[in-house]
């Protein structure tokens, strides 16, 4: 078995293990959407580009599988770019992976949303507040988890594995960092 780390720590260190807790979401059957080649002018996937991405895929998740988002962003790390230049998930489309029974949904992007000044011109542009912050909002209305800022994904089959999602201890305010970690069977 092959076991590779999919965490991008900020410090060049990983996080430490919290031993006291839970892990009930892992270890989970996973699988890697590849949304790429989503178009940049909106920088954001809605139902269509997840569609497609699963039919590439050629099954669909089960209720409490992993879906992680390949967006290419992962290359842009430690680069202004990276918190600009990445696809992230409209409302919709968010939902659409909670209805297949996804409850963990990760991204090697910097967010799960769209970059802010996408999501910003959007409003702009629309008026309709539902384009800010919709994989978040979405996220609060269904059990999930939402792991960002991964690595590594492009190096990982698009489904036949399995994703531990360990947490780590914090040091400070904002979301408790995840260990995410992919096994692989040899």
């Amino acid at each position: 078995m092959r076991v590779i780390d999919l965490t991008t720590p900020e410090d060049g260190r990983a996080p430490e293990p919290d031993p006291g807790a839970a892990t009930r979401w892992a270890p989970r059957p996973a699988h890697v959407l590849d949304l790429s080649a989503v178009a940049l002018p909106t920088r954001t996937a809605g139902v269509a580009d997840i569609d497609r991405a699963l039919a590439r895929l050629g099954c669909r998740p089960r209720p409490r599988d992993v879906v992680l988002l390949r967006t290419g962003a992962s290359g842009l790390a430690g680069t202004p770019r990276y918190f600009t230049d990445f696809t992230g998930l409209d409302g919709p489309a968010t939902d659409r992976l909670l209805a297949l029974g996804v409850r963990v949904i990760g991204t090697d992007a910097f967010s799960l949303d769209a970059p802010f000044r996408a999501m910003i011109r959007r409003y702009h542009a629309t008026g309709d507040r539902s384009v800010l912050w919709p994989a978040l909002f979405a996220g609060r209305r269904h059990a999930c988890r939402r792991i960002e800022r991964l690595a590594r994904l492009d190096i990982l089959p698009p489904t036949g594995f399995r994703v531990v999602c360990l947490p780590a201890r914090g040091a400070g305010p904002g979301a408790p960092p995840t260990r995410a970690v992919a096994l692989l069977d040899d």
